[in-house]
């Protein structure tokens, strides 16, 4: 199969739509007999080996695999792995399962794995329908191709960390593995694995999430722990609705949220475009004006601010890293933002985004309506378990102030009375991509 830009493209939109962000990210397609099997940088530029192509990747199954296969290291943050035989293998354990178990139409059931790895020993584990009823990784891989009602965790991390136990350091092997791993052993000149900025990732997570398929709810368990642990991965990458955001954009706060605005203003001219009523008087009363007060709009931006409130009591910890992820997509448009448990404290976001947290540990919304009001700020988005309250006083106050408030509640309850006289109270995965 001949890989050019026009097929990597086509591939990608049947796989996840006419509208595939993928497929007009990649912008250049070439050829590298440098390139083990095939790689993707930030700037969507992907390189592939020909004789590896040649070999192995002869429909779009198999183009899809080492596409996806590419994009999934950097949204499963595996750059955080040391680069060696059992790291790698781990890694390439997950992406591959994933893409076989919850893409099994644009992938043809891992149709690459299987071409790729023998059915039998470590190789075995990068592939479906392999035969491992008598290798030592035989639960390892029962885990993550066939498991059935299982409870147990799926994570890289976990899959290395077996791997690591279950083969001695003699037997590593040194497999060709898809994507980029990074060098083998670190050397000086060696480049990274490239890193995807958090916009890019937000973008692919969307696409990713559009097409994942649900396994067969008529066999019960069968595939779901995969498809559910997939699902965490990405919403660890999906943004918060901008859209919905910019309504509660605010002047009291300034950031990087660009709000469209409209300004209309008059213009002159002999010719009637959008004649104003004084002109149309003057055409009625048969009096032709000599020029034509024209009404033109102006579409022009400004940047405001969003007053966002992060429960960072101790009561949310657990859920704080999902939070961190999904704000993580704002970082160019948010300077500071509020943590609050029972005081509010303004931070950098890009400390937050470093895991830098101030908590006194109790919670009360009380904190937020004094910090509101001192700032005289009109309207807030609030992040929070719901598990606090608000005196009747700060009640009262908020509403003379007629504050408008996004309430999104992750981790805890479902409702929230407290804001609810103030505007919407959604669940977190009600407003993410």
């Amino acid at each position: 199969m001949q890989i050019t830009l026009e097929t990597v493209r086509t591939t990608l939109r049947d796989a996840f739509g006419p509208d595939s962000f993928v497929a007009s990210f990649i912008a250049k397609v070439a050829p590298d007999d440098r390139c083990p099997t095939a790689a993707i940088n930030a700037q969507g530029a992907m390189r592939y080996n020909p004789n590896f192509v040649r070999q192995f990747v002869t429909g779009a199954h198999e183009l899809f695999c080492l596409i996806a296969h590419e994009l999934m290291h950097p949204m499963f943050g595996h750059f955080v792995y040391q680069s060696g035989g059992l790291e790698g293998i781990g890694a390439d354990l997950v992406i591959n399962a994933v893409l076989t178990r919850v893409f099994p139409g644009p992938s043809g059931e891992g149709s690459l794995f299987r071409k790729l790895y023998p059915p039998i020993g470590i190789e075995g584990l990068l592939r479906p329908e392999s035969d491992m009823y008598q290798s030592r990784y035989s639960q390892l891989y029962h885990t993550f191709y066939q498991s059935r009602g299982s409870k147990q965790k799926l994570s890289t991390g976990e899959a290395i960390q077996t791997l690591k136990v279950l083969t001695p350091t003699v037997d590593v092997p040194c497999l060709l593995l898809l994507g980029s791993h990074g060098p083998r052993r670190p050397e000086p000149e060696a480049q990274p694995v490239d890193r995807f900025p958090a916009e890019i990732l937000a973008h692919i997570a969307q696409d990713l999430a559009r097409a994942a398929e649900e396994p067969n709810r008529h066999t019960p368990g069968f595939g779901h722990n995969l498809y559910e642990f997939f699902l965490q991965v990405l919403q660890t990458h999906l943004t918060l609705k901008k859209v919905l955001l910019l309504k509660f954009a605010t002047r009291q706060k300034v950031d990087r949220f660009r709000h469209a605005v409209s300004r209309r203003r008059v213009g002159v001219s002999p010719i009637p475009i959008r004649p104003s009523k004084r002109d149309f008087v003057l055409l009625a009363a048969g009096i032709p004006p000599f020029h034509y007060h024209n009404h033109v709009t102006k579409h022009d931006f400004e940047e405001r601010g969003l007053a966002a409130y992060l429960d960072v009591s101790g009561s949310v910890n657990d859920h704080l890293p999902e939070i961190i992820g999904v704000l993580r997509t704002l970082d160019a448009d948010l300077k500071t933002v509020f943590l609050f448990s029972n005081q509010v404290v303004e931070v950098p976001f890009r400390t937050l985004l470093q895991g830098h947290i101030q908590t006194t540990h109790g919670t009360d919304f009380d904190c937020i309506a004094e910090h509101l009001i001192e700032r005289r700020l009109d309207k807030a988005v609030i992040l929070t378990d719901g598990y606090a309250g608000l005196s009747d006083d700060n009640q009262q106050e908020l509403r003379k102030r007629k504050l408008h408030t996004l309430t999104i509640l992750f981790g805890g309850d479902r409702t929230c009375p407290d804001f609810e006289a103030f505007g919407d109270v959604v669940q977190l995965e009600d407003v993410t991509y």
